[in-house]
């Protein structure tokens, strides 16, 4: 396995040393398929993604044209056969297109055409700027956004009456419910006191009383451009299109893990062919959601996961196929039972929390004991002057447990998301709290790194942050898009930082020692992007993620 993977990396390195320009002349003889994009308004154009997959194929490869409007693939990345191309650059659209790839290369030049539907193209970030309304009113949109993009909103046509019915189900929607799938939460969340208010404010904003175009300009973020054109992505379809990968992790052999956020999987993805195999995890609290959530990887190898609402964590061994699973402490097992996130320690331990019931959790696997804080007695999270169903631009009073990460002492660390704080707990139980810099920070996902130094999203006020576990120390850099929700943050070998953001459908990629930050546009919109882990056996280290909203997984690899 691992010598697939090699061979595999050794196709990268040639395509990251032909398209970094080591040697153009070579460069120009290993050509595939190469072209010009341009347009009648534009000329050529610079920051548009180009995407080939071949023809019955599961894997697609993604470049981005540059400032004279060309883009590249290298025989390294398409072997001869029939490929369908595609195109991402809001405002402008291409009519389906295949081109042959043969053993001496191929040309297509691609002219694009302005957007009949510029609607259908817009990120949720861009619903957001175009969007009419006080800053508050803007930002409760943000509520709108676990379960799908903002579009079906502005598409709707509900009035108060309706946007407040609706308002209520959505609400008692499970985490893991689209757009295409319904689970409802197994309690019932009440109606809440700014709900009218909220009603009102989307009801101005539809398709409402046969309206048939917004009363406001559509505005767009700009395209990708300099740095952020270099890069190639590459992205893998699950065999299951209703899969929802929130979780992709990457082991030392280099295989690809998996949680499927709906359905009992745990999954495999061979990144150098494409195969993927899944495997049934067994049903701990029949009758409850079944999907899984946090997905690790733990020191021997094992496959660790969070079972959510099953109230569970789960040990996959990839050996023997074999799951063993370990339910949280009776007190614990009722209806808000959520285990979301875990992390194992060095010392074979597994931290987790259980995010509804705000308890941190530690599992000794060799004798089945689970420890259970429930916290502080102001444990409690209630939200000020909500407006929406989210979190973002919002006050937050109490405390709400996320994710986890483990030092290499075995203590835990946990994200308060309501309460601003990193927190710390012994074995032993003993917490303390340490405030992020900025008030309202939202901590999300989180990373540890080789010096214990956790990096973690600033998911309400896009930034990324850094706790030194050692001197007690943290450091912040702001994004440059501030409607990034940087939901989680992960350090790669080469000292980079990478977070994405799940409305405007950009991965990032931060210098801690310059403060640069290079923005990546995915292919896909709306991606849903979530957790994130790094592939640090490519040079440069590259980005893995799960397409959430597209079955798919994808790799970042920046080319310089």
């Amino acid at each position: 396995m691992r010598k697939r993977y090699a061979l595999w990396l050794i196709s990268v390195g040639l395509v990251l040393a032909l398209c970094m320009g080591e040697a153009a002349a070579d460069e120009a003889s290993e050509a595939a398929l190469s072209g010009i994009v341009t347009s009648s308004p534009e000329g050529p154009m610079e920051g548009v993604l180009v995407s080939a997959k071949r023809v019955g194929g599961t894997i697609a490869l993604t470049v981005v044209s540059d400032h004279e409007g060309r883009y590249h693939f290298t025989s390294a990345m398409l072997k001869p056969g029939t490929y369908d191309l595609k195109i991402r650059a809001v405002g402008y659209e291409m009519p389906a297109k295949k081109v042959v790839v043969g053993a001496s290369g191929a040309t297509a030049d691609l002219k694009l055409n302005p957007a009949r539907n510029l609607a259908a193209q817009l990120t949720s970030a861009e619903w957001m700027m175009s969007a009419p309304g006080m800053e508050e009113q803007r930002t409760s949109l943000y509520g709108c956004l676990s379960c799908h993009s903002l579009l079906p909103v502005f598409e709707s046509n509900y009035d108060p009456q309706g946007q407040v019915k609706l308002i209520g189900e959505m609400r008692n929607e499970s985490p893991a419910s689209n757009l295409h799938f319904s689970s409802k939460l197994p309690y019932f969340v009440s109606r809440r006191p700014n709900d009218a208010k909220l009603a009102e404010y989307l009801s101005t904003l539809n398709l409402r009383d046969g309206r048939t175009h917004w009363g406001f300009d559509l505005k767009t973020l700009p395209r990708p451009a300099g740095k952020a054109t270099r890069v190639m992505i590459t992205e893998y379809d699950l065999p299951r299109a209703t899969t929802m990968p929130s979780f992709a992790v990457m082991d030392q052999e280099g295989m690809i893990w998996y949680a499927d956020f709906l359905a009992p999987i745990v999954g495999r993805l061979d990144p150098h062919t494409g195969k993927v195999k899944e495997w049934p995890l067994p049903l701990v609290k029949p009758g409850f959601e079944p999907g899984s959530l946090c997905l690790r990887v733990g020191p021997d190898g094992s496959i660790w996961i969070a079972r959510s609402f099953q109230g569970a964590v789960a040990r996959f061994d990839p050996k023997t196929g074999k799951v063993t699973t370990w339910s949280e402490p009776k007190e614990y097992r009722n209806i808000h039972s959520r285990v979301s996130y875990l992390e194992p320690t060095p010392q074979g331990k597994v931290w987790f929390t259980d995010t509804f019931n705000r308890t941190l959790n530690l599992l000794d696997p060799a004798t089945g004991e689970v420890k259970a804080w429930p916290g502080f007695p102001d444990w409690k999270w209630s939200w000020e002057n909500d407006t929406g169903s989210g979190s973002h631009g919002k006050k937050a009073v109490g405390h709400f447990p996320y994710s986890f990460a483990s030092d290499s002492r075995g203590w835990g660390y946990f994200t308060d998301e309501a309460g601003g704080y990193i927190g710390e707990i012994d074995p032993e139980g003993h917490i303390k709290l340490y405030a992020v810099p900025t008030d309202n920070a939202g901590p999300r996902l989180m990373h540890m790194d080789s010096e214990d130094r956790i990096w973690f999203g600033e998911d309400h006020v896009a930034k990324i942050g850094m706790f030194d576990t050692k001197t007690k120390q943290f450091k912040e850099w702001q994004d440059p898009q501030e409607l990034d929700d940087d939901y989680d943050a992960v350090a790669d070998k080469a000292g980079y930082v990478w977070t994405g953001g799940m409305v405007t459908d950009l991965v990032t990629r931060l210098d801690p020692k310059s403060g640069e930050m290079t923005q990546y546009l995915m292919p896909q919109l709306d991606v849903n992007i979530r957790a994130l882990d790094v592939d640090n056996l490519t040079n440069p280290p590259s980005l893995l993620l799960g397409e959430n909203h597209h079955a798919k997984i994808a790799i970042v690899t920046p080319l310089e």
